[in-house]
């Protein structure tokens, strides 16, 4: 989801939590101490949880959807945080209002939100042109499959990947679709399935070799787990990695990497989780909580995935 060279991270300087349990507030972490703190210039133009964040990697980023309370309404509005100021500002509408999707971006051209729920569950992606700011549907690029509650992440460069959720007969799944950046096709990539069913997950890229799901809520009897599966973008492959799992439980958090060194989970509390990338092993970084208690927020840095 970002840009900065993929994989080196070089030019990351900062990520940002936003939104979550119906706020506005925006939390900032700064990647060469860990360090988050809330940034209040950074704040959402309308409160909500329940939306979904992206990225250009060097200019801008964007926060879409969402809605405020249980019953709504969804909400199509997307803000966009200028990296140069750390200033969020409304900016433009999404191509129908809906909560519960997902973003991601290769990183230099386009990004995608996809799926969600409009009190129907949908299979809709919209395309940001990160040369123009300009939002629209694009219909190629829609899931195979309408579900919600679903988490992207990117290999910052080729592919994209949408996995997990709940379709629209309540049942949790384990699908992954992948999208390819050069046509802007999405198409299921079963060999990316999820290790389990499970949806509320957070994803998270290296920007070169591997991404990352994390927690989420699994099983009949909606269970809360700590669980990681781990991608390898060389094949695509998805397995279960638990050198990766979280320190804790948790769903609904979000997910954001500083391009090269290390990724956040953040959410479900204050928690904050940070994944190491040169072993994949996750543990609790206290100094990266955020500054108050919420979950179903949304990530986004401007480093390169």
């Amino acid at each position: 989801m970002r840009m900065a060279a993929a994989g080196s991270g070089s030019d990351s300087s900062y990520g940002y939590f936003v939104g979550g349990s119906d706020g506005v507030i925006a939390d900032r972490i700064t990647f060469s101490t860990g360090v988050t703190s809330a940034n209040t210039v950074s704040n959402l133009s309308l409160a909500r949880g329940k939306l979904a964040g992206l990225s250009d990697g060097s200019t801008y980023g964007y926060f879409a959807g969402g809605m405020t309370g249980s019953s709504g309404p969804p909400y199509n509005t997307v803000d966009r945080i200028t990296f140069s100021t750390g200033a969020t500002a409304a900016h433009a509408a999404l191509s129908q209002a809906r909560y519960f999707l997902t973003g991601l971006s290769d990183g230099s051209t386009y990004g995608y939100f996809a799926g969600g729920s409009t009190g129907n569950v949908v299979a809709t992606a919209d395309r940001v042109t990160f040369s123009t700011s300009a939002i629209a549907a694009n219909a190629v690029s829609n899931l195979s499959a309408a579900r919600y509650v679903l988490t992207g992440l990117s290999d910052g460069s080729t592919y994209g990947y949408f996995a997990g959720g709940v379709i629209s007969s309540g049942a949790k799944v384990n699908t992954a679709d992948r999208i390819t950046f050069s046509t802007g096709v999405t198409a299921a990539n079963a060999v990316s399935n999820l290790s389990v069913a499970k949806y509320g997950t957070a994803g998270l890229s290296d920007g070169s070799t591997y991404g990352y799901f994390a927690g989420g809520v699994t099983g009949s009897s909606n269970i809360i787990v700590n669980t990681a599966d781990r991608i390898t973008f060389s094949t695509g492959a998805t397995a279960a990695n638990t050198v990766s799992n979280l320190s804790q439980v948790g769903y609904g958090l979000a997910g954001l990497s500083d391009g090269s060194t290390y990724g956040y989970f953040s959410g479900y509390g204050v928690f904050t989780d940070r994944i190491t990338f040169s072993t994949g092993a996750t543990a609790a970084n206290t100094v990266s909580n955020l500054s108050q208690a919420r979950n179903f927020l949304a990530g986004l840095s401007d480093a390169s995935v």
